[in-house]
């Protein structure tokens, strides 16, 4: 099924995700989104993997079932 909705964009430059298309979604409040942008079109997923200790969605490295990124590994290092 194909969810389709219009919103407007309000003056803070934020725009509302309906309830139809996050309960689709598995979207909760606290949820990273993965927002992308190109000539002509704004993606928007939800992101599973992020950095357990800052959240990051970036270089990340799988460990024990959870991800931990490059920047937060080396810090680890001491």
């Amino acid at each position: 099924m194909i969810y389709t909705n219009f919103r407007e964009i309000d003056k803070a430059g934020r725009i509302v995700i309906s309830k139809d298309i996050r309960n689709h979604l598995n979207i909760k409040p606290g949820d990273i989104l993965h927002i992308e942008a190109d000539d002509e079109c704004v993606t928007i997923k939800k992101a599973e993997s992020k950095c357990v200790f800052c959240n990051t969605l970036d270089n990340l490295i799988a460990f024990g079932g959870k991800y931990v990124c490059r920047d937060c590994v080396e810090k680890l290092k001491g």
